[in-house]
């Protein structure tokens, strides 16, 4: 065999491995210092079915962590969600003292959007659709999904929450943006080989914007071959 066929086999069989393995049940915490003072988790891409491992073990987490506010990003539900008592159970049993959500594309789709806003309104959750402020984080934005993902222009300072990356080509300013969608997508060596989006994970910049997409906490599918789930903890 030439030595060139030798390294494609090699590379091939690097590449299968990575597709075999499934991370969905790890979980990855990211830790970021915004000088906040306090302790924030931002939560997208729960895709919150029924009681499982995944969501069990979440809970104990931030349970440890203590955090002071929480932003849902988005995605908590989707079509394949079965148990909705368990949903508003797993919902209300998050902690923090101060709650605040941003609805997802999954969230319309399964047509259970009016029923998260009830539920998480009386819960305590505020939904940010354009500002509001809090005690921990400030002043806040938020931007709701839209189905063609161009969003209106806007100038911000300070932090933005959304579940759609694409929002950063809408927003100017000083500004901080944290959103999920992609699950992290598919990324070897540093390759993004598959996405759904155009930012797919980690930190992108623009002089004093910056976006942080997070890899999300669930999947429609439970299978995460070269993404691990990921909490990002916001201090």
């Amino acid at each position: 065999m030439r030595r060139r066929d030798v390294i494609t086999s090699i590379m091939l069989a690097g590449s299968a491995a990575f597709f075999i393995t499934d991370n969905s049940q790890r979980l990855d915490k990211t830790v970021i210092d915004i000088g906040l003072g306090a302790k924030a988790v931002f939560l997208p891409d729960l895709h919150i079915h029924s009681e499982n491992i995944q969501t069990s073990q979440l809970l104990s987490v931030l349970d440890r962590e203590e955090p002071d506010a929480v932003v849902l990003g988005g995605d908590m539900v989707d079509e394949l969600t079965t148990d909705l008592g368990y949903v508003r159970r797993f919902l209300s049993e998050l902690p923090g003292s101060e709650k605040f959500f941003v609805l997802g594309n999954h969230d319309y789709w399964s047509g259970y959007d009016e029923w998260l806003r009830e539920n998480l309104r009386a819960m305590g959750y505020r939904e940010v659709r354009s500002v509001a402020e809090s005690r921990y984080l400030g002043k806040i934005h938020g931007i709701d999904w839209r189905d063609n993902r161009s969003y209106e222009p806007f100038k911000a300072n300070g932090l933005v929450f959304a579940h759609d990356p694409h929002v950063a080509d809408s927003v100017s300013g000083d500004c901080l943006i944290f959103a999920g969608h992609t699950h992290g997508g598919i990324v070897i060596n540093g390759v993004t080989l598959l996405s759904n989006s155009r930012y797919t994970r980690g930190w992108y910049s623009w002089g004093n914007k910056r976006l942080y997409v997070s890899r999300g906490l669930g999947q429609m599918l439970a299978y995460r071959p070269t993404s691990p789930r990921e909490l990002v903890v916001l201090v």
